[in-house]
């Protein structure tokens, strides 16, 4: 297995170019567990002495190249980059404060975006690292605390997707990569970098678990600088609720997570469809009727179909190695946002014959266009052309593994429909990602 560092508004009539919410899974914590799986090694014993200690320290870098060679306005490519550093703090060991831990991340991005610069004009993103800014931020600053075997809380400068609908990253496209709800309403759920004020509650069983959160709707958290958070701006509270079952197949056993999940968002929202004064804005620039709050929800299957695992009592199971399905089906308020559903099917094979810890994967996705949307974009456009509709992804690539602390991942995707368009020509996309523990 490899780790990876895995997104503004647009007009109520309007899909942006590209969602800006992205997202990934971040294990980083488990390199500075294993030095031995690091560029930079051990440093002379002082890693060993500082996790001993109960201070683990860890970085990675991305680069995410991609160019169009059919599809979009123009044929070029871009790249774009994350830099990004963890510190765990196990404070049990170092203060001796039993069941306590904390957290501290920092990001940062550079680069450029392919559907800019190609005018690619899909859903979300081919580069998924790029988003949210080519800025610095404070990612994550929290601390949790454990109250006996089963229940414990967090608090702190979370990002939404980081523990709720945490879909593992296994592509280059923002489908298949990261919390799909912050992928598809980035405003209203904020996925990595970009954190915010709030906390959750989790209760943790071996064979199941439920978690809720709460987290302040603000959103100046968008800006474009780093900070460690603002007081003031709030319009609401974003209230998340998840519950998971682990369970065993076959005669194998093999490990699958089901999860469940949605939210309520309390702020207001403007409609994707209807003018202040109740009717369709079939005018351009007209103030749109406010929404008092939003709501969506989501399911999540991961299933292992072949081969071996490893797992430790109240945590998912790791694949070591064979075939895994991944599902998703997300939902999102469709009075208030432009993209209405997700769904995505992925299969993922690890542990080559002829490269252990490489792995192919093929992931195909859709986004279906809100149809209050395309009703409106209809109208205005004169009843001229057909709707919008779906969006279709599809990638595959493969996972190549040089050392412990370096893979490349080449990649083909293909973007059918573009922006729920079907008179334009299909999208196609070679890009390849790279990554570097340090």
């Amino acid at each position: 297995m490899h780790m990876v560092i895995c997104a503004p508004e647009a007009p109520a009539n309007s899909l942006p170019n590209g969602s800006l919410g992205d997202d990934a899974s971040y294990a980083l914590r488990a390199s500075a567990q294993h030095p031995s799986t690091t560029m930079t090694g051990d440093w002379g014993g002082a890693r060993l002495y500082l996790r001993n200690k109960g201070i683990d320290l860890a970085g990675a870098w991305t680069n995410e190249t991609a160019g169009n060679v059919t599809g979009g306005d123009r044929h070029t490519a871009a790249q774009t980059n994350q830099l990004a550093a963890i510190m765990d703090i196990d404070a049990e060991k170092l203060l001796k404060w039993k069941g306590a831990s904390f957290n501290f991340t920092f990001t940062t991005r550079w680069g450029s975006n392919l559907i800019t610069r190609a005018g690619l004009y899909t859903l979300q993103q081919p580069q998924e690292v790029w988003g949210r800014g080519q800025t610095s931020r404070l990612t994550q600053l929290w601390y949790n605390q454990k109250l006996g075997d089963h229940v414990s809380f967090k608090i702190g400068r979370l990002p939404t997707g980081a523990d709720f609908d945490n879909v593992p990253c296994l592509t280059m496209v923002n489908y298949f990569c990261g919390a799909t709800t912050g992928n598809m309403d980035g405003n209203r759920w904020l996925n990595w970098p970009v954190s915010t004020w709030g906390g959750l509650i989790k209760y943790n069983d071996p064979r199941w678990y439920f978690l809720a959160g709460a987290y302040e709707q603000n959103v100046r958290n968008l800006d474009n600088k780093f900070f460690l958070g603002y007081v003031h701006g709030a319009t609401g509270v974003l209230l998340p609720f998840e519950t998971g079952l682990r369970i065993h197949l076959g005669a194998h056993h093999y490990p699958g997570v089901y999860r469940i999940g949605g939210w309520v968002n309390t702020a207001s929202a403007p409609d994707i469809l209807l003018a202040a004064n109740g009717q369709p804005a079939v005018t351009g620039g007209l103030a749109m009727l406010e929404r008092g709050s939003t709501h969506g929800g989501y399911l999540w299957f991961q299933q292992q179909l072949t081969g071996t695992f490893s797992e430790k009592p109240g945590q998912d199971a790791v694949v070591q190695q064979g075939l895994t399905a991944y599902v998703t089906f997300t939902m999102v308020d469709k009075e208030t946002s432009p993209v209405s559903s997700q769904v995505t099917g992925s299969l993922r094979y690890l542990g080559l014959p002829w490269r252990r810890h490489d792995a192919v994967t093929l992931a195909v996705g859709t986004n279906h266009v809100n149809s209050r949307l395309a009703t409106l974009d209809w109208y205005q456009a004169g009843r001229k052309g057909p709707r919008r509709d779906s969006e279709f992804a599809i990638e595959t690539d493969y996972t190549l593994q040089i050392t412990p602390w370096v893979y490349i991942e080449p990649n083909i995707q293909f973007w059918v429909n573009p922006g729920g368009y079907t008179q334009r020509e299909t999208v196609t996309v070679i890009g390849m990602k790279t990554g570097f523990t340090f």
